[in-house]
């Protein structure tokens, strides 16, 4: 995270941000003859709370920001239906008629926060930066503990105002002792200044103030193309309306129908979704979305999926209300990645739709905001420029990337999103429309609306009904790679993009409700390599992604690209997590959430790079889930012999893609060698060419009737990753069949299995327990941030912030297993 900063000289940032306003303007920018800060010339001595009130009541009594006011609000959290942290920043700047008077941080309205800190603390400078001439932009983060903390309180502001508003950016003011600097944030890093002596540069500072109290909403990072509404608004009323129950929506529970409903109609769950949405705690918005040449708007409060981390898409989802026809609809609000080659979502679907794709979103518009992108991805490029007198775009090494191991999380929980994480390799291609050197990725604002409004498949009912979701999701995906003009991998399955829709199906006259798979979030897909209709080859962006807990044993260990068969594997993933988090098994609660912490969420470090963990990877070496010793972990069948027999695939190509690996390998160490061995000495005039005895070397015993290593290359077939057409049709008749064929139990879901005081163990060195401080409502990130860790620590994947447990060993578990299953008569064999 410490790489997504880049410093800015004060001038500069003030000149860009925070511009001179018009002579016109008014009030007149105010004059003072004294110094408003001299009773803080020894600031570096006082107590944070002694510094933070002189500083506020100084801005607040000299009127240094015309129209704006500065309070305190430390002491009270906002209500955890806004902030389930429950952060209090030190203070912040509103506008004066949206300024609290109950010391709350009242995030909702904030329009910069603000943060103090003493000078030192136990002796430490607590300034999370430093300033270096040395480094373009001058400005570095110092990765002292302290400092660290201080960083991970400051991102975790900002993301929380990202997360409540629609924001463009985020401007921040962090004052530490006598000197403060000012911060912008978007999605791609922040620009930070050098330390303001605000005591001694009083004038420099009392204008950027006054400068501030003059710029727009937009111009302080409020997005233009987001109206809020107040409860005047006709568009407030519309919105409570829709939420009230209507008795003419349709069940959604699965069952025979006597007719067609006739449409259009609403599922109850759908209006269920909306009213909750509608909290008195959050704002309401209408959102313009383009559809075409025109714009259309939709009505929003809550939302029901907001991603975690500050660096990225910053997705966000909404049960919206679509102002055209009072349709509810799926909006979501993203950051995409703006670069040559990448495909926007909305089209891929619409081609997908239009190839026949079954079990896939339904575009109603999208396109993107107001040519709306990040900047902070500039500013690094602008202090990093590229020697010669023409720079241009990069051409990419052969070397791995310095940010390869590095990660990004979007959701709280595993089902429920992913982490995107880089490649391990570097990636490899010619002119590229981006600066493979520059660690900020540039982002481009987009919205994309869909008419179905889905369920997160961790409420699914029953096993069978789980695998029955997941099987429609990868006829999904199989159809998608097999369409004949522009076949596509998904490239990001998981939990997160594995919903569940229910549909209207007929079956020989009869009419049946059931519950349907839908494979969502095609952002990241890219047409499968090779094909003609691939056009330009090479990377389309820096970094490629994927979904640490769901991606394959063979992404998570080497360097290769994404095919078909670690796509199948992810799918394999997301029914094992669920299974194993939501249906019985052979496993106590803690020791299911063990589990599934060891086998998602873990990995291991080579030294240069984070690879699989262990117990994933044994899984697929060994073609068995072992929980500890000899003891395997089970479910009821036909679940159990399902996993096994899919396990077993995996494990069988896991094998064979090794070995052909080693004989690739093989053939260019010997063809490197050969290529580095000198040419032979021609030979002598009136002389044969020496032969080599046929017994030269030493010999190879070989049993009675063994005919020896085979030599013909047609008795060996050399296999790629990628399985086979019939294979992957073999896949899906398995999983076809176990929904259709196989007898299930009934109510065999059992709930979620982790308990809620459940507490991660350390995991090591770069592992810190994912607990939240009892001591302080002030967020301290000194682990990981947005998948990248702040303390002077390579970056890793990320953990599954699960609720933890006592650190006991795996084999104290095994033993309390058995004991358990013996008494409730259960067989492990």
């Amino acid at each position: 995270m410490t790489t997504k900063c880049i410093g800015n000289d004060k001038f500069e940032f003030a000149d860009k941000y925070f511009p001179e306003p018009p002579a016109s303007d008014t009030p007149p920018k105010p004059v003072f003859l004294a110094n408003p800060f001299a009773e803080l010339k020894n600031a570096d001595t006082l107590d944070e709370k002694t510094l933070q009130d002189k500083f506020i009541d100084i801005i607040n009594q000299q009127g240094l920001a015309p129209g704006l006011k500065m309070d305190s609000c430390e002491s009270r959290p906002d209500n955890a239906e806004v902030d389930q942290d429950r952060q209090k920043v030190d203070a912040a700047i509103w506008r004066e008629d949206l300024a609290p008077t109950d010391n709350k941080p009242h995030w909702v309205d904030q329009l910069i926060p603000v943060e103090f800190k003493a000078w030192k603390s136990g002796g430490n400078y607590q300034d999370p930066y430093h300033d270096d001439p040395e480094v373009p932009g001058g400005v570095v983060v110092r990765p002292t503990q302290l400092r660290t903390k201080n960083f991970g309180q400051i991102i975790s502001y900002a993301e929380l105002v990202f997360a409540v508003q629609h924001r463009l950016a985020v401007f921040m003011l962090v004052v530490v002792g006598r000197v403060c600097r000012f911060l912008r944030w978007d999605h791609s890093g922040a620009v930070v200044t050098e330390a303001i002596d605000y005591y001694e540069d009083w004038q420099f500072f009392c204008d950027i103030l006054w400068r501030i109290s003059r710029c727009s909403n937009e111009q302080l990072g409020v997005d233009p193309s987001a109206t809020r509404l107040s409860d005047v608004d006709k568009e407030f009323e519309v919105m409570d309306l829709a939420a009230v129950a209507n008795e003419d929506d349709l069940d959604h529970t699965e069952r025979e129908l006597d007719v067609a409903p006739e449409v259009p109609f609403t599922f109850a769950y759908v209006r269920e979704m909306f009213s909750k949405s509608l909290d008195t705690q959050w704002p309401r918005y209408k959102l313009e979305v383009p559809d075409g040449k025109t714009t259309r708007h939709f009505l929003v409060c809550k939302p029901v999926f907001c991603a975690k981390g500050l660096i990225g898409r910053g997705t966000r989802g909404y049960v919206a209300l679509d102002c055209t026809n009072g349709r509810f609809v799926w909006l979501k609000d993203a950051w995409r990645a703006d670069y040559l080659l990448l495909e926007k979502e909305g089209d891929i679907l619409a081609e997908l739709r239009e190839a026949k794709v079954p079990f896939v979103p339904t575009v109603v518009c999208h396109g993107d905001i107001r040519e709306q992108t990040t900047l902070t991805s500039q500013v690094w490029e602008d202090k990093h420029p590229l020697p010669g007198p023409a720079p241009g775009p990069s051409h990419v090494s052969d070397q791995p990337r310095a940010s390869s191991s590095s990660s990004k999380r979007k959701w709280t929980d595993v089902e429920d999103s992913g982490v995107h994480v880089p490649p391990p390799k570097g990636l490899s291609g010619t002119d590229l429309p981006y600066r493979e050197d520059c660690p900020l990725r540039l982002h481009r604002h987009y919205r994309l609306v869909v008419e179905e409004v889905a369920k997160p498949l961790c409420e699914f009912e029953t096993g069978k009904q789980l695998v029955s979701i997941i099987k429609d999701c990868i006829v999904a995906h199989y159809t998608a790679a097999t369409i004949p003009e522009k076949p596509r991998l998904h490239r990001d399955v998981s939990g997160g993009n594995v919903l569940m829709y229910p549909q209207i199906l007929s079956s020989k006259g009869q009419y049946y409700m059931k519950w349907t798979g839908l494979l969502a979030d095609w952002e990241m897909s890219k047409p499968i390599p090779g094909k003609p209709s691939d056009g330009k080859q090479g990377p389309r962006q820096p970094e490629r992604t994927g979904t640490w807990q769901y991606m394959s044993v063979a992404l998570l260990s080497g360097d290769k690209n994404v095919e078909i068969s670690d796509e199948l594997e992810a799918f394999f993933y997301v029914l094992l997590y669920h299974a194993i988090r939501y249906l019985w098994s052979n496993l106590s609660d803690e020791a299911v959430a063990t589990y599934l912490d060891e086998f998602f969420d873990q990995y291991s470090y080579d030294g240069e790079s984070y690879r699989c963990g262990a117990r994933k990877l044994d899984a697929i070496q060994t073609g068995k889930l072992m929980f500890s010793g000899n003891f395997e972990l089970k479910f009821h069948n036909p679940l159990n012999h399902l996993i096994a027999m899919l396990l077993s695939w995996f494990q069988a190509n896991h094998t064979v893609s090794r070995h052909s690996q080693q004989l690739e390998d093989e053939e260019r160490q010997q063809k490197l060698a050969q290529a580095q061995m000198p040419p032979p000495p021609p030979p002598l005039d009136n002389a044969a060419t020496p032969r080599v005895p046929d017994d030269f070397g030493p010999n190879i015993q070989l049993a009675e009737g063994e005919e020896g290593p085979a030599c013909d290359a047609s008795k060996f077939v050399l296999r790629t990753n990628e399985p086979t057409k019939q294979e992957q049709e073999d896949a899906q008749r398995l999983l076809d069949w176990s929904v259709r064929k196989a007898i299930w139990p009934e109510n065999d879901k059992t709930g979620d299995r982790i308990p809620k005081t459940w507490v991660r163990a350390p995991l090591g060195s770069t592992a810190l327990p994912a607990t939240k401080s009892t001591t302080s409502n002030k967020k301290a990130r000194t682990g990981r941030v947005d998948g990248f860790v702040t303390a002077p620590l390579p970056s890793r994947p990320p953990q599954t912030p699960r609720k933890n447990t006592k650190s006991r060993s795996d084999d104290w578990w095994a033993k309390k297993e058995l004991e358990q299953a013996r008494s409730k008569g259960h067989s492990l064999s």
